[in-house]
């Protein structure tokens, strides 16, 4: 028989804006040096803490780095939702509009790409919350692009789900060249002319 879980601890608002404080300063300096370079110390300092008074909320380095990841993920899914339910388009053009809306904020397109790719190291701390992430974000764009993709259409041996991680690779892609040189290309563009590819093999309405 499974232990019941401990009922969650209610913060108060002072605690929650501390600790609203501490996501922010570590989103920021884990974007600029990733995990490893950023220390408790240096979070802590940033917010006008002891190294001590910070684990008082978050207990380890780690499960700050996976709050973090958490919010952000969080953030993204609110707006993802908020983009199929009110404005009722096109899981493509949600994808794009996802992108167009990260692109003005800079810090967490490089948070994201600085630690995906510190996380391909089976030790990294967030190594498992990415391959789960991926995962789902495949079997999600792999259901949504099902719904408008004849699959028969498609080359032999290439499937729905190949092309979703086409997609999701090409986004990945894009997001290094972008911050690489945000000059260079427009992401949204981009991704609206890898979609266009997909023409010829969408479903005719019925």
């Amino acid at each position: 028989m499974k232990a019941k879980a401990e009922p969650r601890r209610r913060r108060s608002p002072k605690g929650e804006s501390r600790r609203q404080e501490i996501l922010d300063a570590a989103t920021k300096l884990f974007s600029h040096g990733g995990f490893h370079t950023a220390s408790l110390a240096d979070i802590a300092d940033a917010v006008g803490l002891t190294q001590a008074g910070l684990l008082h909320y978050f207990p380890s380095k780690a499960e700050l780095l996976l709050a973090v990841l958490r919010q952000r993920e969080e953030r993204v899914l609110v707006d993802e939702t908020a983009d199929a339910a009110n404005k009722g388009i096109a899981y493509a053009e949600a994808f794009v509009e996802t992108l167009r809306r990260n692109e003005k904020n800079p810090v967490m397109v490089q948070l994201f790409a600085i630690l995906s790719h510190e996380a391909i190291f089976t030790d990294h701390p967030a190594h498992p919350w990415f391959r789960e992430r991926y995962a789902a974000v495949v079997i999600k764009a792999t259901d949504q692009l099902a719904a408008t993709i004849d699959e028969t259409k498609l080359p032999p041996g290439t499937t729905v789900e190949s092309i979703a991680r086409l997609m999701i690779a090409a986004a990945d892609g894009l997001r290094l060249q972008w911050l690489l040189d945000p000059k260079a290309l427009e992401r949204p563009k981009v991704m609206n002319e890898f979609f266009a590819l997909l023409a010829p093999y969408i479903k005719k309405p019925d």
